[in-house]
């Protein structure tokens, strides 16, 4: 599946810069387009300051009004509200549907989806989260699709039917699983602390939290059954 990367206006953890150039260098190396949603695009203005060698998003698309004149510039910049009103769809909407349908990406990666450490941003992320789910209620029934939020020491998967979790260091992973509705059940796991082969994860229960990798695996897997809703799975390290 085509990927595409999306850089909302939320938190970056600048103290891991060659994590977020690592991740635009690959996505450049393979062609995969690069939107930024409004005030995104700062991570471009961070990185470009830290080099010589200049880095620029694909697309710049919102209302504009995060973004200060000296921002970096994008190849393309989208102020339309095309098919929208005003304020119908976010700025990471607006994103999000442009990478389907522009670029017919299927494999969505958000990045600065997380709250801003002293800004109590709580809705900003629960809303981020919710443009995993967005984009797959965009594509028609049965396309294939996957999302992901990643971070320097996290990724959070949005997912349908399996995902494998590949170890990130000699530390700790940990491993927890939150579900929005209610028949979210996993067929087996693989290489987890705590086996979660037919586990009905209730939406309103925290029984599949803070799972961890066993001792010395590579990787971990979760698969669901057939006809389970979606399931959030955060790996952190």
């Amino acid at each position: 599946m085509k990927s595409a990367l999306i850089f909302l206006n939320g938190y970056y953890d600048t103290r891991y810069l060659d994590f977020y150039r690592h991740e635009i260098e690959t996505a450049v190396e393979n062609g995969c387009p690069r939107i930024c949603a409004d005030g995104g695009i700062r991570i471009f203005d961070e990185l470009n300051q830290h080099s010589d060698t200049a880095i620029m998003p694909d697309v710049l698309i919102g209302d504009m009004d995060s973004i200060p004149e000296t921002a970096t510039k994008a190849k393309h910049v989208v102020q339309e509200w095309v098919g929208k009103t005003d304020k119908d769809y976010t700025d990471g909407q607006l994103a999000v549907d442009y990478a389907l349908e522009q670029f017919n990406c299927r494999h969505i990666v958000i990045y600065g989806g997380l709250p801003r450490p002293a800004a109590y941003e709580t809705d900003q992320f629960l809303g981020n989260l919710k443009l995993m789910c967005f984009g797959h209620y965009r594509v028609s029934a049965g396309e294939p699709y996957t999302a992901e939020m990643r971070d320097p020491r996290q990724t959070i998967h949005y997912v349908l039917s399996s995902v494998r979790l590949t170890r990130k260091n000699n530390g700790l992973q940990r491993v927890s699983l939150i579900a929005e509705a209610s028949n979210v059940i996993v067929e087996k796991s693989e290489n987890l602390r705590w086996d979660l082969a037919s586990l009905h994860i209730h939406p309103d229960l925290t029984n599949a939290l803070r799972n961890e990798f066993t001792a010395g695996a590579a990787s971990a897997i979760v698969q669901l059954a057939d006809g389970s809703a979606p399931v959030y799975v955060i790996h952190n390290w």
